[in-house]
């Protein structure tokens, strides 16, 4: 007697889709084909109609994380909640180092997440210091399982930024230990000039925050890490990358071999920078900032043809009060939008309904790629015999309005309020329990785990996804 067997649902694979069952035992993936030639099992689960796809990895969340002075309004319970009601079985945050080595900030975070997270977790690390005890720490960090890294070129102000040579430092270690470098890319002598500029002439409305980071200042960033990266010889990982520009660059990159990874979100795929001119402008303030349509254009383009690999929710979980606090000022409200729960139904009916992505594209970009890239595969990114049983049943008939009524942490906006989802999750399973179902969460505190990851040494060498 095995635990589950899903069948009669399209099961979608990278590269292929099969009309096949799936059988799940203690909490792995047993078999693949025929129920009739499957063991009994203690739940059949019928998905006639639906699409079967392996569960969603968030490449980009922020969960209980402070920026500009502000504690964000969900913690690992909630927003682990949320991604599982959302599709995603596993999240990745960030480790952020403060007074401490990598090694200590990653820690800490398990210890905060573990007996809280109702799905699986990991972590990059978030280095902002060059000391040299840094540098000896990332070896460790690497080690320790948390093989990521990510880096501001923005934020001096706030003490996290990390200038041309101790980015060149982290390289190096990372070519030494089988590190990824990420980055966070913008210029920030640029953005710096336009917002001080911007605040002389009294010009303070939300669309200054997308004014005062044009698309040069990103693209000139995106363009001067692939440049470390190729001379060092190390992957390179672009976190929320948003302009045409980058995507050009990237495509190029790729062809001629380099492996360069970008990751773009939701928000960018969706909105432009018209959000900015709204009565709720502020809302929107986010980084880099919204674009225009032809940079939307270009993003989903990059997503159907690879050249764009993954795509992250970025969430970040402030609510009105915390996006007011310090005034109306671009400059001074906190960055960021919540959407963790968005990413892979947003993605399925912007994407898969509107001939934008293939069913096997979009399992890619919201599953595969990352597992892959990251160190998860083919653990996780793939319903093949021996990976968890991450399981997601989506329902392309069905719809959904995007609606804070039915937010886990309480949300009072959400970016994407009032939009229909045609398309929706209708049952996730994380490492063989069904988490969520029909509408009701059914997980725990404490079930997730936190995923020690080991890149494959094929992404140093060439393009892997």
């Amino acid at each position: 007697m095995i635990d589950i067997i899903i069948e009669n649902g399209k099961v979608v694979f990278p590269d292929y889709t099969l009309d096949t069952s799936i059988a799940i035992d203690e909490g792995v993936i047993v078999a693949l084909g025929s129920s009739a030639y499957m063991q009994r099992a203690d739940r059949v689960v019928d998905a006639g109609g639906k699409i079967v796809i392996p569960g969603g990895i968030d490449p980009h969340c922020h969960i209980n994380s402070q920026f500009m002075g502000v504690s964000s309004h969900d913690d690992y319970e909630t927003a682990t909640m949320a991604a599982a009601l959302g599709g995603t079985t596993t999240t990745m945050d960030f480790a952020t180092q403060t007074d401490n080595l990598p090694l200590e900030a990653v820690k800490d975070r398990v210890a905060e997440a573990d007996p809280q997270a109702v799905v699986d977790y990991c972590f990059h690390s978030c280095v902002t210091s060059s000391s040299d005890e840094t540098m000896e720490n990332l070896k460790e960090v690497i080690g320790y399982g948390a093989p990521s890294f990510k880096m501001f070129m923005v934020y001096r102000k706030e003490g996290v930024m990390m200038e041309d040579g101790a980015i060149l430092g982290v390289l190096e270690q990372a070519k030494k230990h089988g590190g990824l470098p990420g980055f966070h890319s913008e210029n920030v002598s640029i953005i710096e000039h336009l917002r001080e500029r911007a605040l002389r002439e009294g010009n303070t409305d939300a669309i200054y925050h997308a004014l005062t980071r044009p698309n040069i200042s990103e693209y000139e960033a995106i363009s001067r890490v692939v440049l470390f990266a190729r001379y060092y010889g190390v992957p390179v990982y672009d976190y929320h990358m948003s302009c045409k520009e980058g995507v050009d660059l990237m495509r190029r990159t790729r062809k001629e071999g380099f492996p360069a990874y970008a990751e773009t979100c939701t928000h960018y795929l969706l909105f432009t920078k018209e959000k900015l001119k709204g009565p709720d402008g502020k809302n929107f303030i986010l980084s880099p900032a919204l674009r225009d349509q032809e940079d939307i254009d270009a993003l989903w383009r990059g997503l159907a043809d690879g050249t764009v690999s993954t795509v992250g929710s970025d969430n970040a979980t402030w609510d009105l009060e915390m996006k007011s606090r310090f005034g109306d000022s671009f400059d001074v409200v906190p960055n960021g939008a919540p959407g963790v729960e968005f990413r892979v139904p947003m993605l399925f009916s912007e994407g898969v309904q509107k001939g934008r992505l293939t069913l096997n594209k979009f399992v890619e970009v919201t599953s595969t790629n990352c597992a892959k890239i990251m160190g998860l595969y083919p653990r996780k990114g793939v319903l093949n015999v021996g990976s968890d049983a991450d399981v997601v049943i989506i329902d392309p008939k069905m719809e959904k309005v995007a609606t804070t009524e039915e937010s886990p942490y309480g949300m009072d906006w959400y970016p994407y309020e009032g939009m229909t989802m045609k398309g929706v999750p209708v049952m996730t399973i994380s490492r063989g329990k069904v988490v969520y179902e029909d509408g009701v969460f059914q997980g725990e505190p404490g079930e997730g785990r936190f995923l020690k990851r080991r890149l494959d040494p094929a992404l140093f060498t060439g393009v892997i996804a």
